[in-house]
């Protein structure tokens, strides 16, 4: 089973609630023992003076030995005074020779009242008085205790009220720290939490009121610009990377010349196509076209001319095909046509007859004064798998049709024709 983990503000209310509830538990403990203390000290202070009173106020009757008046004057001192007995002894207290007593009902509660109250307060009190360097008589005054037990209960009833106070109090501190705390930790928590999860590092957070806070805000603040700038850096490393790799990767499949595909690009895709072919049951065609006396506008009208003508041609090719067919330049003055797919040998035918017919036009060379040329080209046509069952077959037998279509005059187009076509022979 997963930890349930303690939140922050669950923490504080925690300490917060036990800081003051201890806080005033300790300080009115003290409060209490010493109030104690005080009133004690003062009890016993005014039962002294009271029996030092009563000692003085009752000699005449000691010592005439009128014990009648002795109780009186007792029984008088008992009203309004917070004693339980007023006991006059003859001599020494010791021997429990009783001249004159005056007693009152007090309830001081009995059992763990008692204890409580015997421990607060102090023993009986007596006031002797000597005659002649001996003992005369002693006053011995008990105090009633039941005025202890109601202050016990007062100071209780107080602990407790502020014990309530106290848990009530707790929360006031606890909702002003989630007020005052909460807002700087929910965006210092959703800013690291959108970093972690989304990789957003386009956030900042603002000026924070506490110290702590605000630095590491401003921390965040730092790490996030750098690391936003580092991306940025590397986005623009991998697209300069992108665009040598694309560059290259033209360069290497592009002819420089004409912007056709080159030998390598033709056979990739001619592999793709027949490989397509061969799951999907589907025809591939392929025209092989070469230049009619190439060699003799280059001799005649220069290299220059040469590239003019062969720039032209593969314009005037990619013109006549679908966008999804492939024109590259096979090399020299040779171009191979990948249509893919084909239905039958028409199709191949349709496209020669539109090749052918857009070659009719003559070329003005440009640099030699407006002079006209005539173009021609001719034409081997071969279809996958009728007439041949791989690529390089296949590139194979167009050529020799292309050679057949040279051999009948030239500026036409042939299909692959295995009886005719077996064996190759050079213009």
């Amino acid at each position: 089973m997963k930890a349930v983990r303690k939140t922050l503000f669950g923490v504080f209310r925690h300490i917060i609630f036990w800081t003051v509830a201890l806080s005033l538990l300790i300080s009115g403990v003290m409060f209490a023992v010493t109030f104690f203390n005080t009133v004690r000290v003062q009890r016993e202070d005014s039962v002294a003076l009271l029996a030092r009173t009563a000692a003085y106020a009752t000699e005449a009757a000691v010592m005439f030995g009128d014990r009648q008046t002795a109780d009186e004057i007792l029984n008088n001192f008992l009203e309004g005074e917070k004693v339980c007995r007023i006991t006059i002894y003859s001599g020494d207290a010791s021997n429990g020779n009783v001249f004159a007593q005056a007693t009152k009902s007090c309830d001081s509660g009995g059992g763990w009242k008692n204890t409580i109250v015997s421990f607060l307060s102090s023993a009986p009190v007596r006031f002797e008085i000597d005659r002649d360097g001996q003992r005369a008589w002693v006053v011995e005054i008990i105090n009633d205790n039941t005025m202890f037990m109601s202050v016990l209960y007062q100071v209780a009833a107080v602990l407790c009220f502020c014990l309530i106070l106290a848990v009530a109090m707790t929360r006031w501190p606890a909702r002003w720290m989630e007020s005052r705390l909460g807002t700087e930790l929910a965006a210092l928590s959703g800013m690291a939490h959108a970093a972690r999860l989304e990789g957003d590092f386009t956030r900042r957070l603002p000026t924070f009121e506490i110290a702590e806070f605000n630095g590491l805000g401003q921390d965040f603040n730092a790490l996030f610009s750098e690391i936003q700038a580092r991306n940025a850096e590397l986005a623009l490393r991998q697209s300069h990377l992108e665009t040598i790799n694309r560059t290259l990767s033209n360069q290497a499949m592009c002819d420089a010349l004409t912007g056709l595909a080159n030998r390598a690009c033709l056979s990739e895709q001619l592999e793709i196509a027949i490989n397509r072919a061969r799951v999907n049951g589907t025809r591939v065609g392929v025209l092989y076209v070469d230049n009619d006396h190439f060699k003799d506008i280059n001799e005649n009208f220069g290299d220059a001319a040469g590239d003019a003508l062969l720039v032209n041609v593969s314009k005037r090719l990619s013109g006549a095909v679908r966008e999804s067919d492939l024109v590259a330049r096979f090399g020299g003055d040779e171009f191979v046509i990948l249509l893919a797919p084909v239905s039958d040998e028409d199709d191949l035918r349709h496209v020669s007859n539109k090749i052918l017919s857009a070659m009719s036009r003559k070329l003005r060379l440009a640099e030699r004064g407006g002079v006209d040329i005539e173009l021609g080209v001719s034409i081997g046509m071969a279809v996958f798998p009728d007439q041949a069952n791989d690529a390089i077959t296949l590139l194979r037998a167009a050529d020799q049709a292309m050679y057949r279509a040279k051999r009948l005059g030239r500026s036409r187009a042939c299909m692959y024709d295995p009886a005719v076509d077996a064996t190759r022979e050079d213009e």
